[in-house]
């Protein structure tokens, strides 16, 4: 393993070989789920066909939550590979593989050569990493933006003759990172800065990055689409979004994402896993001093832990709270424990303390509940999550067992052969059951074979973004109340309705209609209702 690491082209192609396992396999297996993927999937198909490049467009209407980034880089491959769940994912997957090579790049430029392998392979097999960039959605192309961006700015305080064309690429990148997701991309981008300069007392930093040029390179990419789509749509935009889809956002609870101050604790131990037990490693002595000395600390190791920090620190303090949000944290947090990974792999023994134990708690605590969610969750499809248990458990104990013998380096290979079963366990075990729960794409497709002519397809006191996107936004209503299924089902002979099955006796209340099952998908049903 350590041979590999020195080696920059054969490091590069495992890390290929484990990103085509964690990242590309059966990447389109699972249909468009939540409400994310199949919106901007749609947008991005919608302003291809229109040949719009500048406002997004769902169903002929601004859609101006987020920047174009995204549809920008999803329109050629809608384009050239057709469209489709793939492809609609193919974009932020490349992102998240461009997150793990910036990783081993930036640890090789700090010294680590094996560290960095070791932080690009922890990135490429943690769950909720791998997840998100395997998910049509903005959060992998700012949190690829920002990996890049911020790498050379560490890169920068250990070598200040870094060529000067190289900090103004990673300033391109920075506004790319804000035609991404938004401002929010430069709090966090100047929010790690501003931090490490704050606690390290050497100073000379913001010379080393200068920040004007950079300033002006950020204006210059990212201010083009923010003038050209404000003279399309006026200050509707400003009041959209910048109002309401950043301020408002983050300063009250209005679009019902709230959660406590610590929110993020547990959900950055779900998105680091199987890693998070590992990073107990960090209590362990360290080389740099003292861990709450910050100017005792390798100014590299200090920039990347605020770089870890800054993201967690800023939403937790935010009204609305998203796990996506704090996935910026995961590049940096890989590193330092890839580093740390170094460190323990040179001594002899290597003494992990109580971090192997740590590890085995979360491998069990996350063995135990699979069953029970996937249980209660999904209709007793228990056996999807006792399979997956296996596949944690199963290199988890062993890896727990070199951990504490002092081999750490093979531990860490089998830690990252259960990431590798897990991902792929996902894909051939749970997608089945997540699609039925979590999308509508067999029901949606269902109700366009089975329909007669054109008869209206509605949804009761249900609404799934993915119904709209795979019947090609033909649902004719979304009722709400007994009082209005009676009003439509009197203007209309015949029309499908897909709903809940526990909503069948309220469907059968209808008086001189009759109700019959054409179909179910998870807890959804469909239902044909017409005159007797």
């Amino acid at each position: 393993m350590e041979t590999l690491a020195w080696s920059p082209a054969r490091s590069c192609l495992l890390l290929l070989l484990i990103a085509s396992a964690t990242l590309l396999f059966r990447l389109g297996g699972l249909p468009l789920c939540g409400s994310d993927e199949p919106r901007y999937a749609r947008i991005a198909e919608e302003m291809l066909a229109r040949g719009r490049w500048i406002t997004p467009v769902l169903e002929g209407r601004p859609w101006l939550e987020k920047p174009p980034l995204y549809y920008w880089l999803t329109m050629p491959l809608f384009a050239t590979l057709g469209v489709g769940e793939t492809t609609a994912r193919l974009a932020p997957a490349l992102c998240g593989l461009a997150c793990a090579l910036t990783v081993f790049w930036l640890g090789r430029r700090l010294g680590a050569p094996l560290g960095g392998f070791y932080g690009a392979a922890i990135l490429l097999t943690s769950i909720g990493f791998v997840g998100f960039a395997r998910s049509a959605s903005t959060d992998m192309p700012l949190t690829a933006c920002l990996t890049l961006a911020l790498s050379v700015l560490c890169a920068r305080i250990v070598d200040p003759v870094t060529p000067s064309w190289s900090l103004l690429c990673a300033y391109g990148v920075l506004g790319l990172a804000v035609l991404a997701k938004g401002p929010v991309a430069l709090v966090l981008a100047a929010g790690t800065c501003v931090l490490f300069w704050w606690l390290d007392e050497r100073g000379g930093s913001l010379r080393k990055w200068r920040m004007g040029a950079g300033l002006l390179t950020v204006a210059a990419v990212s201010l083009p689409w923010f003038f050209l789509v404000f003279r399309e749509n006026g200050f509707a935009f400003v009041s959209f979004f910048f109002v309401n889809h950043n301020l408002v956002r983050y300063v009250s609870g209005i679009h019902h994402h709230s959660e406590t101050f610590f929110y993020y604790v547990p959900v950055f131990l779900a998105l680091f896993f199987p890693w998070s037990g590992w990073m107990a490693l960090f209590l362990a002595p360290r080389p740099m001093g003292r861990w709450y000395a910050a100017q005792e600390w390798n100014p590299a190791t200090l920039f990347l832990t605020c770089w870890a920090v800054f993201p967690l620190l800023f939403f937790s303090l935010s009204q609305s709270k998203l796990p996506g949000y704090i996935l910026p944290s995961l590049p940096p947090m890989s590193l330092l424990l890839g580093r740390k990974l170094q460190d323990l792999a040179n001594r002899s023994p290597a003494n992990p303390g109580a971090a192997a134990w740590t590890y085995l708690l979360i491998c069990a605590g996350v063995a135990g509940a699979l069953p029970l969610f996937f249980n209660v969750s999904y209709g007793g499809r228990w056996k999807a999550g006792l399979a997956l248990s296996s596949c944690v458990l199963g290199p988890g104990v062993w890896a727990f067992l070199q951990g504490r013998m002092g081999k750490i380096e093979t531990a860490m290979r089998w830690t990252m052969l259960q990431g590798l079963l897990v991902i792929m366990g996902v894909g051939w075990l749970a997608f089945p059951v997540l699609g039925d729960y979590h999308s509508t794409r067999t029901i949606a497709r269902q109700a366009l074979a089975d329909r007669l002519k054109l008869e209206p397809i509605i949804t009761y006191r249900f609404f799934h973004h993915s119904l709209l996107y795979y019947t090609g936004y033909q649902v004719a209503g979304y009722l709400q109340t007994e009082k209005e299924l009676k009003q439509f089902a009197l203007r209309n002979p015949s029309f499908l309705v897909v709903t809940q099955g526990f909503r069948f006796e309220e469907l059968q209340k209808l008086q001189g209609f009759s109700v019959s099952i054409l179909g179910s998908q998870g807890k959804l049903r469909l239902f044909r209702i017409s005159h007797r």
